[in-house]
């Protein structure tokens, strides 16, 4: 036993000696690697700030590259005519041919006259601009408007101001809205049934 308590008292012995003696200074492992350590990250950081820059870049370039090639001529350089009713000789008549199931199914689902339901084409900053940007709608999309009625909705959004909503009303259920934004969006047009 007696090994046993001098063996536990060396290393406090030890301890002792060095606090009393005035050594004030430990020997620190972790001085160099730290360092080491902290100037690895520090280069690491910078790697990646460059490589994430070099990646934005690169998706800039392609985003304006494919602007370029999908902006098409501008409105100036657009001709337009003006439509010139179909005169019917007299005596003819003209008969329908019945459309094929995938006209039909093509076709917007019937409005309704005070439905519940409307479909949301468009938002605006002004009243006029929603108004014109109805007819261009209905221009646009003569089979799709059919029978729709306008409709505009202000809304305030906060730090953007007041838009006008372009709603096409009226459907009976939402399903009816729904199957007709399903017929805008296969032309790519903003779509959403909203409840009036």
């Amino acid at each position: 036993m007696p090994t046993l308590r001098s063996s536990l008292l060396v290393p406090v012995v030890l301890t002792a000696l060095l606090v009393l003696s005035g050594c004030t200074s430990v020997y620190d492992d972790t001085k160099g690697w730290g360092n080491d350590l902290w100037e690895e990250i520090k280069e690491g950081s910078k790697q990646a700030s460059h490589a994430t820059k070099e990646a934005l870049d690169s998706i800039n370039e392609d985003t304006s590259e494919s602007e370029l090639k999908s902006s098409g001529p501008k409105s100036s350089e657009i001709e337009t005519s003006s439509l010139e009713p179909v005169k019917i000789p007299n005596g003819s008549t003209s008969t329908p041919t019945p459309l094929k199931d995938s006209e039909k199914a093509a076709q917007p689902p019937k409005v309704m006259p005070k439905g519940n339901y409307a479909v949301h084409l468009s938002s605006n900053k002004s009243k006029k601009s929603a108004e014109q940007e109805w007819t261009e709608l209905r221009n646009a999309f003569p089979r799709e408007t059919q029978g729709l009625k306008l409709r505009l909705k202000s809304v305030k959004i906060t730090g953007k101001g007041t838009f006008y909503r372009v709603l096409g009303s009226a459907f009976g259920t939402k399903a009816a809205a729904s199957k007709a934004c399903e017929i805008f969006k296969k032309k790519k047009q903003y779509c959403v049934a909203v409840k009036l």
